[in-house]
């Protein structure tokens, strides 16, 4: 009675085993962290810090100012070219009497050497109508030369104002400002990074699968994503990217041990989860393993 006991344990307990070791390999859990993609702002443009708007910690939304640099005897620059550029405008009658004295003085110097020809005009009226229509051409010229500078002012007050508005420094996304990089009053050169900034609706997952299941693990492939703070809540995960390169073990892994200590890494795309997986956060990945 005692043995056949014994036996009826035995077998539930090898049931019991086949079944665990059956849903160990069709899912695989690994451990993973909660990462957030962080932008670094940069200007376009040297200049100084005038004012940081936003501080480590301080929730930002897309087209927020963050902060702005200045440059000293811009604001003077960009009046100056303004008022050159607004100078074609106040100038185009005058092009146009230019235009009109000019084509004036040569029809009636076309007239005058006919006149000149017959005999009915005389030298002199004749030498008169020359240097005035040179003149009046002389006069088209400058005028139509200093419109074409205007036009260069214009062009440069908008390449200027174009600098101004480098100098502003506005969140991409929404977000969260990570790390202030610099402070009020610092010199920035062009391309050095003011502050960052953590974008906190699109969080990922990083996390490593051993050597031996890779090949059972494929991009797209839809998983579960476990956190001790929701024990009975799973949150829907898309393997996006699967290293092309082991880690942590040499390049070259000569034994068996070794192999199994090979882990490629991966990452896991969220749609945020209504913002309850925070960066640093540890999960949990069970993913199904294909055949």
């Amino acid at each position: 009675m005692v043995a056949r006991a014994q036996v009826t344990f035995q077998a539930l307990a090898l049931a019991a085993l086949v079944a665990a070791c059956a849903g160990s390999s069709n899912t695989l859990t690994v451990a993973g962290t909660v990462e957030i993609r962080e932008v670094r702002l940069s200007p376009f443009a040297s200049g100084r810090l005038q004012r940081l708007l936003k501080d480590e910690g301080d929730s930002v939304r897309a087209g927020d100012t963050v902060a702005v640099l200045e440059q000293p005897g811009l604001a003077e620059l960009i009046e100056q070219r303004r008022a050159l550029a607004e100078a074609a405008s106040t100038r185009t009658a005058e092009i146009r009497a230019a235009e009109a004295d000019s084509q004036r003085s040569a029809n009636e110097l076309a007239r005058t050497r006919a006149l000149a020809v017959q005999g009915i005009a005389s030298p002199q009226d004749l030498e008169r109508l020359q240097s005035a229509a040179a003149a009046a051409a002389a006069k088209l010229q400058s005028v139509r030369a200093s419109v074409g500078e205007s036009r260069a002012a214009r062009a440069a007050a908008q390449a200027t104002e174009a600098i101004r508005d480098q100098l502003v420094l506005v969140a991409p996304a929404d977000g969260i400002i990570l790390t202030r990089f610099a402070e009020r009053g610092e010199v920035i050169a062009a391309g050095v990074p003011v502050v960052s900034i953590g974008v906190v609706r699109a969080p990922w997952i990083r996390a490593f699968v051993g050597e031996r299941f890779i090949a059972r693990v494929r991009t797209g492939q839809t998983v579960r994503i476990r956190v001790d703070g929701y024990p009975d809540t799973g949150f829907a995960g898309t393997i996006s990217e699967i290293a092309s390169r082991a880690e942590f073990t040499p390049r070259a892994a000569l034994t068996e041990r070794e192999r199994a200590d090979l882990v490629f890494g991966i990452k896991v795309a969220t749609d945020g989860a209504g913002g309850r997986l925070k960066a640093g956060m540890p999960v949990r990945v069970e993913i199904p393993l294909e055949p």
